[in-house]
């Protein structure tokens, strides 16, 4: 389980750059690990994507800027990419090269005018802005300036993001601009929305799903658990028996080993040696008869010779057995 989910900071930041080269194309370094370029053609211009990542990148959001400088309401006059929506919900779990190539693809299917263009005029029409709303959540904002000559004719430039503004009247949008509440309606019924809170209503949906399934198996988990305590606690009476007849073991391995028998044959053959000796030494003061002597004497000392003939043989098998390597 898991390495991949405890990676460090300059990983992620690799990942992220990573993501930058897979996503695109025209993917160029001018500095490594913090400035990168992205060419891209709309409506047969090219363009230059300038991405710079700080060093607190990503945590940090990246700052990006096109090149020539166009009119979009994700742009602002100096050609600064501030109002993208990957750009600004931009966290470390966000992936840098789907970012760029959201925009890229926006700038191709919406290929925005250059600012120096002569076809475009002065600024009219809505603008986008992001304004956080009492409930935390990003709100668009839309101001309209009106000109005093072809209102319509400069508005087709500035509802390329949201084409569902070209069918509202100027007072409908300058209604839309005085009212939160009618933004937010009308952000609630953008596609994009709508396809975003049914992505959430589906992941809620597994995770109750999921939620379920772990509760379900709640009892059979319990009783594995049981099981297992039952089987730690027999291993471990299993291990202390162990032990003790290990001891055991070794015990008795030492007292019938063969160089242990040998050397209690030696001893006991001394000991019957010691014996015969008093009994002769009791014949020789008077204190046993000739028969009894004999009996006693006579069984001492073949007990006394079976040991130490015992006692040879075995130490001649010991020495034979060194001999071999045993």
């Amino acid at each position: 389980m898991l390495p991949g989910l405890y990676r460090s900071e300059i990983d992620i930041r690799k990942q992220q750059i990573n993501t930058l080269k897979i996503f695109n194309d025209n993917v160029t370094e001018i500095q490594e690990g913090s400035e990168y370029q992205v060419l891209f053609k709309a409506s047969n211009k090219e363009f230059c994507l300038h991405v710079q990542l700080t060093p607190e990148f990503p945590n940090d959001k990246p700052f990006l800027r096109i090149s020539p400088v166009v009119v979009h309401p994700w742009v602002n006059a100096d050609g600064d990419i501030t109002s993208a929506p990957g750009l600004l919900n931009f966290t470390i779990h966000s992936d840098l090269g789907r970012v760029v190539q959201a925009i890229i693809r926006e700038f191709a299917r919406n290929p925005p005018p250059l600012t120096n263009d002569q076809s475009v005029t002065s600024p009219s029409g809505p603008s986008l802005g992001v304004e956080s709303d009492t409930m935390g959540r990003s709100s668009p904002i839309y101001s309209y300036s009106y000109p005093s000559m072809a209102p319509v004719q400069q508005a087709t430039h500035q509802s390329m993001a949201f084409p569902e503004l070209n069918s509202l009247t100027l007072d409908e949008l300058q209604f839309m601009n005085e009212c939160v509440e009618r933004q937010a309606e009308f952000v609630d019924n953008l596609p994009q929305t709508k396809e975003m809170n049914k992505a959430i209503d589906d992941l809620i949906s597994n995770i109750e799903e999921l939620a379920d399934s772990n509760l379900s198996k709640k009892e059979h988990f319990e009783h594995l658990n049981k099981e297992i305590e039952t089987k730690v606690d027999l291993v471990s009476k299993l291990a202390y028996e162990n032990e003790r007849l290990n001891l055991v073991y070794q015990s008795l391995s030492e007292k019938y080993s063969p160089k242990n028998i040998k050397e209690q044959l030696r001893e006991a053959a001394e000991v019957s040696n010691s014996d015969s000796e008093r009994v002769a030494e009791a014949f020789l003061n008077g204190d046993l008869d000739v028969d009894k002597f004999v009996t006693s004497y006579t069984k001492i000392r073949s007990l006394s010779q079976a040991r130490k003939t015992k006692e040879e043989k075995l130490a001649q098998q010991l020495r034979n057995l060194e001999k071999a390597g045993f």
